[in-house]
């Protein structure tokens, strides 16, 4: 019988080469974890195999048993996805298990092909039918053992730091970026000092901070205007971060600030900064075009600060992109903050920042400190991204609930999560 080998650096990337391969008649005959590489590098060789046939091939391998007398035995045809020793023949437990299944279904018969595999009655094909479903259960199973394995990627290391590994990971920290500083831990640390938790925080908390690119706010400008645009997926808190901006005496506060609004889409959040605009006592423009926030900007050219609320919606919306591109390239911002919340999943979030990107001046503006109980995507994000963050904002209080980012701070917000 034909069989072929599929190795990854996952379980589940095994079995995606394996469906690939083999398609939805996949017949997996097992599976294990291989070593690659030495002791030290010990976070990229640990590897999955998956050994798996085809239904055809344990159907027509029967039918040559049937006629010979005698097994035709496995070997292994094709490795795909590495340059190791190839593995023994699938165990023998789980080959008795395919032959006293097979067992139970009749020889096919010559008159039984046409264009594909047929039974000549409904009780053989009703076996078959009982075949392909505990094909199905086994496939589930696997499934259920890839999860059970999610966290022993590391045998080599001692327990407390795959324990170390493991919260990291639950705190949705990115696995490679996790298994960065575990690597460091056991790279920096003897094992005896492995468990003083004081050492390992510390550690943690500097290369965590290493991760994070921060933009100070910029000063301002004796002849001309500041110009900062807020942009955002809507829902994340950017109007309010706007106001606390123009307000807050560590940033514009008590600057000559001008405020100009193009979030038309939402009548709230123009009532709402023009709200804040009275009680302030800060000058504020509804603009709906390009053209209109450019005659906005040399209106309040005698300002010191003026401050831009792009209109709020869906990194699907085309259309709205479409729009904000078009006001910004009229606006030329000296700073573009994305405003996200940090309790938005990390993928939703990366894929923000690809829709959302400038290319010119960005900065990341994190939101809603306050409302989530962990924090390693955002080390995830800040790293992917290599796009500083700017602001922080911990609660709804105007205009005390917003600071400057400081890499520092996050690390021990993440550190924190662990132990």
């Amino acid at each position: 019988m034909k069989v072929k080998k599929y190795v990854g650096p996952s379980m589940r990337e095994a079995l995606e080469k394996m469906k690939k391969d083999l398609g939805t008649g996949a017949v997996i005959l097992g599976s294990r974890k291989i070593n690659r590489g030495g002791f030290l590098d010990f976070l990229g060789k640990e590897m999955f195999e998956v050994t798996a046939t085809t239904e055809g091939n344990i159907l027509a391998d029967h039918k040559r048993t049937a006629k010979t007398g005698s097994p035709a035995g496995a070997h292994i045809s094709v490795t795909v996805g590495d340059n190791g020793p190839v593995v023994q023949s699938p165990r023998a437990e789980f080959s008795g298990l395919i032959k006293d299944t097979l067992e139970e279904v009749k020889p096919l018969s010559t008159s039984s092909f046409g264009s594909g595999l047929a039974y000549p009655n409904s009780s053989e094909s009703g076996k078959v039918l009982l075949l392909q479903d505990e094909l199905k259960d086994l496939k589930s199973a696997v499934g259920e053992m890839a999860e059970q394995i999610k966290y022993q990627r590391m045998p080599s290391l001692p327990p407390v730091l795959k324990d170390i590994y493991k919260k990291l990971v639950d705190i949705e920290l990115e696995e490679k970026i996790a298994g960065d500083l575990i690597q460091s831990i056991f790279a920096r640390f003897s094992e005896s000092e492995y468990s003083q938790t004081k050492k390992v925080e510390k550690c943690l908390i500097e290369e965590i901070s290493r991760m994070i690119k921060v933009a100070r706010p910029t000063p301002v400008r004796e002849n001309s205007p500041l110009v900062i645009a807020l942009t955002v997926p809507s829902g994340t808190g950017k109007t309010t971060s706007l106001v606390k901006l123009a307000t807050n005496k560590k940033f514009y506060g008590g600057k000559k600030v001008a405020m100009l609004t193009a979030d038309t889409y939402r009548v709230a959040a123009t009532q709402q900064l023009g709200t804040f605009s009275e009680i302030a006592d800060i000058p504020m423009e509804i603009v709906h075009s390009p053209r209109e926030i450019t005659k906005m900007l040399k209106r309040y050219r005698d300002r010191e600060v003026i401050l831009i609320d792009t209109a709020g919606g869906s990194q699907f919306n085309e259309k709205m992109l479409g729009e904000l591109k078009n006001l910004l390239q009229a606006a030329d911002p000296d700073e573009v903050h994305l405003v996200l919340s940090v309790n938005t999943k990390p993928k939703d979030m990366a894929h923000a920042i690809k829709r959302f990107r400038t290319g010119k001046n960005m900065r990341l503006l994190l939101t809603k400190f306050d409302e989530t109980l962990t924090f390693g995507s955002i080390v995830s994000v800040a790293r992917n991204s290599q796009i500083p963050v700017s602001f922080l904002t911990f609660g709804q209080e105007v205009p005390e609930d917003i600071e400057a980012a400081d890499p520092v701070k996050i690390a021990n917000l993440v550190v924190n999560n662990v132990f």
